[in-house]
C-alpha cells in the first residue's frame, strides 16, 4: 500500500490476477493472465531543505511587521482558490481574492501609504499578475516589494 493506504496499479493487479484464477477454477475455464508491471524502483528518502520555505519566511516577516515603527498595520493576504464541501456533499469552490497577483502580506504605513510584500523563497519565481501589483502600488506611491527573507523587509521599509 502506498503511504496515502491506497493500493498501487501492481497490486490491484495482482488482486484481480487472483480473482480471474478463482474465477478460472470454478468455471473450469483456463485464467487469462494480466500484463502485469514489475515492482517500482524504490526511490532514495528525500534530503530535508536547509533552506526556510516560503511559510517560514512568511512567518517571520509578519512578526517583524507587527513590533516595527513604521507599520500601522499588517495582515496576511489569502488568495488563490479552495474548495468547501456543502451539507448536501457537492464541492463548490471559492475564490478568496478577486485581484489577480496580490501581495502576500498588505498592510498600512503610520504615514498612511498602503503596504505591499510578496514573500518568495530563494528559488521561488514571480508570476507575471504579482510583478503588476507590485507595480500599481509603487505607482500610487505606496511600499511595494519582493521579500526573500526578514533581512529584505528590513530594507523595504528602510
Amino acid at each position: 500500500m502506498t503511504e496515502r493506504g491506497r493500493r498501487t496499479l501492481r497490486e490491484q493487479m495482482l488482486r484481480n490476477q487472483q480473482t480471474e484464477a478463482l474465477y478460472a477454477a470454478l468455471s473450469g475455464k483456463p485464467a487469462r493472465q494480466l500484463p502485469i508491471p514489475p515492482e517500482p524502483k524504490k526511490r532514495a528518502p528525500r534530503t530535508p531543505s536547509t533552506e526556510p520555505s516560503e511559510a517560514e519566511i512568511l512567518r517571520a516577516i509578519m512578526a517583524l511587521l507587527k513590533r516595527h515603527p513604521r507599520v500601522a498595520q499588517a495582515w496576511r493576504q489569502n488568495s488563490g482558490t479552495f474548495q468547501e464541501r456543502n451539507r448536501d456533499g457537492t464541492t463548490r469552490y471559492i475564490r478568496a481574492n478577486t485581484q489577480r497577483g496580490m501581495s502576500d502580506i498588505m498592510g498600512v504605513l503610520k504615514d498612511g501609504r498602503t503596504l505591499a510584500i510578496e514573500v518568495k523563497s530563494r528559488t521561488g519565481n514571480m508570476r507575471p499578475g504579482q510583478e503588476e501589483f507590485l507595480q500599481t502600488i509603487r505607482q500610487a506611491g505606496g511600499v511595494a516589494g519582493v521579500c526573500r527573507s526578514v533581512e529584505d523587509a528590513v530594507a523595504l521599509l528602510a
